[in-house]
């Protein structure tokens, strides 16, 4: 379930076009290598009573994820997968897609099962779940209690504390996550550890932490100091280097230097929510087969870049997307395109819906910044721009 990955080098043309915005919009300028400081220290800053008592009622919100093919025989007990997190009280499960697919046949497990412990109680309660809801690229299932571990009809429906969405398009670095989980070397008791944002993917849909995360916390939460959802995590992309100790040329081991976690931003399972169907929203009506989600619609941005006084075009002028709110740099800009002659221009990438920062810069006028709402029909953007020289 853990892919490490290497991440790959910037092209030219978007540093020439991160340093061409920074120059005049970023404060400070983009460090260079002899400039770079030590890493920052992790944050460690103290949590109030009543924030750790947030976090802590979140616990109770997760479950256990177990799984048993038919063909295990009846001898076989389920087996531990990953985590799970209930998003609506009625009994709706949140987790990874890969956690209830076994990875050998690439079939979802005949038998899915959340064990979940009430607030105060020793003695989990474990049912029997129904996917309802796939969102393949995302790596997300949406699923439902549809009777106890045994698969009898339960008595009365079942009430579970369902945690709380939190606004995953709005967190900031630095800032405080706590990871909720099963981690598949922690027993079979729920494990809490706490780290920071480092950092965020829009296209990509990710949010980056150093939080620890290990096999089994997959399709679990991660809660921000309100206790709410931000993030499901996902995924590891761990910097390990190989180690030729013979001399032969060939690896013989290899060194791991770090890590990074990856957490599917909470926006995506509200999404999902949103798209369930009436009948697949009462357990007499759930459909034969869970809904497909696909990947959100990405637009073409585009538009014009005009004088503020005259209404002129601007040619030559240097258009970027940011994340809401942010400074432009190497890691953040989004997309990015040039004006011509008429001043028109057109991003390099599609864009997903959301809200962003755009800039523009162009010599001899002030740097250009407002923030945007991409939506399903996306405007044509128009920038007007104020000169340096007043006129």
């Amino acid at each position: 379930m853990l892919n490490a990955q290497i991440k790959p080098r910037s092209s030219k043309l978007r540093v020439t076009i991160i340093l061409a915005l920074c120059s005049m919009v970023c404060a400070p300028a983009l460090p260079t290598r002899a400039q770079s400081a030590k890493p920052a220290e992790k944050n460690e800053s103290p949590l109030s009573p009543a924030a750790r008592d947030r976090v802590r009622k979140a616990v109770a919100s997760v479950g256990l994820i177990l799984v048993r093919n038919s063909s295990d025989g009846p001898g076989q007990k389920p087996r531990a997968r990953g985590s799970g997190v209930v998003v609506q009280a009625d009994g709706v499960i949140a987790t990874n897609l890969h956690v209830i697919t076994d990875s050998k046949s690439g079939q979802r497990y005949d038998e899915v099962i959340l064990s979940v412990s009430s607030e105060g109680s020793t003695a989990p309660k474990s049912y029997r779940l129904k996917t309802l809801v796939i969102n393949k690229s995302d790596d997300l299932a949406l699923l439902r209690v549809e009777s106890d571990a045994a698969g009898n009809s339960l008595s009365k429906p079942v009430a579970l504390p369902a945690l709380e969405i939190g606004d995953s398009m709005n967190v900031r670095l630095l800032d405080d996550i706590f990871i909720i989980g099963f981690p598949e070397k922690g027993g079979s008791s729920v494990t809490v550890n706490r780290g920071t944002v480092e950092g965020r993917d829009v296209l990509g849909r990710w949010i980056k932490t150093d939080a620890r995360l290990i096999h089994g916390n997959s399709g679990g939460a991660a809660v921000n100091v309100d206790g709410k959802l931000i993030g499901i995590p996902t995924k590891v992309v761990a910097d390990d280097q190989w180690i030729d100790k013979d001399g032969d040329g060939f690896p013989d081991d290899y060194k791991r230097y770090g890590a990074v976690g990856f957490l599917k931003p909470a926006y995506l399972v509200s999404t999902m929510l949103a798209g369930l169907s009436s009948e697949a929203a009462s357990n007499a009506a759930t459909p034969k087969q869970p809904q497909m989600v696909e990947a959100a619609t990405r637009f073409a941005v585009q538009g014009r870049v005009e004088s503020a006084g005259n209404g002129r075009p601007i040619a030559g002028a240097v258009v970027g997307l940011v994340p809401p709110g942010e400074e432009v740099t190497q890691d953040n800009l989004l997309a990015w395109g040039g004006t011509n002659a008429d001043g028109q221009f057109k991003l390099n990438k599609p864009i997903p819906p959301g809200r962003y920062t755009l800039r523009a810069k162009a010599l001899g006028y002030v740097p250009y910044k407002r923030e945007v709402e991409i939506t399903d029909k996306p405007p044509q953007l128009v920038i007007e721009m104020r000169s340096r020289s007043g006129q």
